[in-house]
């Protein structure tokens, strides 16, 4: 399996107000983000007549980037329209001023739930790597006219588009608290692929394919979370074509 750097699950403002570098990452807290997996909504889409070309921007209520492919994966944009809900993995990557992503895969999902799993793994993420208190730093960039949102709240930049977002926060996290337990435990991809491997693991690996078609995970998007758990030292190769979890 090939080595790549960890696509990490972050919203799309914190990717472009953030500092990105020459080097190609986005400091996010104190880490280095080169690969990022963003969920959102489709607002736009165009690929070229001449098939060499196209993009989407998705939006997830922070912010919107555009997904851009060249002739080699342009598969990724024209399977997309208008409204769906996705969830991409990809690289960033800055021209003419603009950050934007070029994926790598491009899951559209069918389930809202999905929305709110993910802000709640990120808040979770953001409080682990005290992202709000190091990101406090980042105001001074702001407009001059905008005033600092209260320390109260739970997000760490101003302005209207984001005093709207704490509403929706507010919003969601209410609605969390009224659903049924079962609802609120969605498992994740990476959840269930941990799962299948711990129940299908008899003492030699569990074969990738099959684990895989098994899940019933988007072939690109469980590559790429193996992948992430490889690099991260959670599963190993015994063999070629097997993976196994580190005890």
């Amino acid at each position: 399996m090939t080595k790549r750097w960890t696509a990490y699950k972050i919203e799309i403002k914190d990717i472009v107000r953030g500092n990105y570098s020459n080097d190609g990452y986005v400091k996010y807290g104190e880490l280095e983000v080169s690969r990022a997996r963003v969920l959102g909504s489709v607002v736009s889409q165009m690929v070229s007549e001449d098939k060499k070309y196209g993009f989407f921007v998705i939006d997830d209520g922070t912010e919107t980037i555009r997904i851009k492919s060249f002739e080699d994966s342009l598969a990724l944009i024209e399977k997309t329209k208008i409204g769906d809900i996705v969830d991409v993995i990809g690289r960033l990557k800055k021209y003419n001023e603009e950050l934007y992503i070029i994926p790598e895969a491009v899951q559209i999902i069918t389930d809202p739930n999905w929305i709110v799993l993910r802000k709640l793994e990120i808040k979770k993420q953001k409080d682990e790597l005290g992202i709000k208190k190091v990101a406090e730093s980042s105001e001074e960039n702001l407009p001059a006219e905008e005033e600092p949102v209260p320390d109260k709240t739970d997000v760490y930049t101003t302005g209207p588009k984001e005093k709207e977002y704490i509403a929706e926060e507010e919003v969601i996290e209410e609605t969390v608290e009224d659903t049924p337990k079962s609802q609120t435990t969605l498992e994740s991809p990476k959840d269930k692929l941990i799962r299948l491997i711990k129940s299908r693991d008899k003492g030699d690996g569990v074969e990738i394919e099959k684990l895989i078609i098994e899940s019933c995970i988007n072939k690109d998007i469980a590559e790429n979370i193996l992948n992430d758990m490889m690099n991260e030292g959670e599963i190993y190769e015994p063999r070629a074509g097997k993976i196994r979890l580190l005890k």
